[in-house]
C-alpha cells in the first residue's frame, strides 16, 4: 500500500444500512478495509487501513484524506456513535494538525 503525502480532510462516510458489521464492510472489500477507521452501532472505533497509507474509500480524496465509516445513516447515528465521532475527529485534528476539515459522504441506498 502507498504512502500518503499530506492530509488535508477527513472524510466521513455512512453505509447507510446499520445493520452492517465490521466483517461485512471488510468481505465486501475482498478481505481488505479501505477506510482508516470504521464506528460501529455501539460506538467502538475500529481500526481499517494504517492511517500512514493511502485510502480507497473516495477515489477524489483517497490520496490526501483519511477515511471514517459510520455504520448507519447520519441522521439515525446512535449517542455512542456521535461522541465516537466527535473524539475520533478531534484526535485526528490533533495529531494530523494539517487537516482543513471535515467532509461528508451520504449513501443513498
Amino acid at each position: 500500500m502507498e504512502k500518503r503525502d499530506s492530509t488535508q480532510f477527513a472524510i466521513v462516510s455512512f453505509t447507510g444500512n446499520s445493520s452492517l458489521t465490521y466483517e461485512d464492510i471488510k468481505q465486501s472489500n475482498n478481505g481488505e478495509i479501505g477506510f482508516h477507521f470504521v464506528i460501529d452501532p455501539q460506538g467502538q472505533i475500529l481500526m481499517g487501513r494504517h492511517s500512514s497509507k493511502v485510502g480507497a474509500y473516495s477515489p477524489d480524496f483517497n490520496e490526501n484524506s483519511l477515511g471514517i465509516c459510520v455504520i448507519g445513516e447520519r441522521h439515525e447515528m446512535e449517542d455512542a456513535q456521535s461522541i465516537a465521532l466527535t473524539l475520533l475527529l478531534e484526535n485526528l485534528k490533533a495529531e494530523f494538525p494539517e487537516i482543513e476539515s471535515a467532509k461528508y459522504i451520504y449513501n443513498e441506498d
